[in-house]
């Protein structure tokens, strides 16, 4: 069963995203991961908060997804990201 990454990232300036964005997008296909849909300022119908930009990512399946995001490899990049906002993620287990 494929799973999905959800990001929703509220960033104040992004110095960090030419370096993260290669590099991310690299360890994404190692797992075996692809973008559905990025950019920015999504059209927000519910919340308190609008996110500056978001993310949806494809995976096999919920170990691969999880796999990539405990990858010691992307614990820098996460780290860079955050230098730059916050993020919330989340990990989706597909349906049926």
């Amino acid at each position: 069963m494929k799973a999905y990454v959800l990001g929703l990232l509220y960033i104040n300036n992004w110095e960090w995203y030419e370096e993260y964005y290669p590099a991310t997008a690299r360890l994404i296909n190692e797992h075996g991961g692809k973008y559905l849909a990025s950019g920015v300022k999504p059209d927000m119908r519910e919340g308190n908060k609008q996110p500056s930009a978001y993310v949806l990512l494809e995976f096999p399946d919920l170990s691969s997804a999880q796999q990539w995001y405990e990858d010691p490899k992307y614990k820098p990049l996460k780290d860079l990201r955050n230098s730059g906002g916050r993020s919330e993620i989340f990990i989706i287990p597909g349906g049926t």
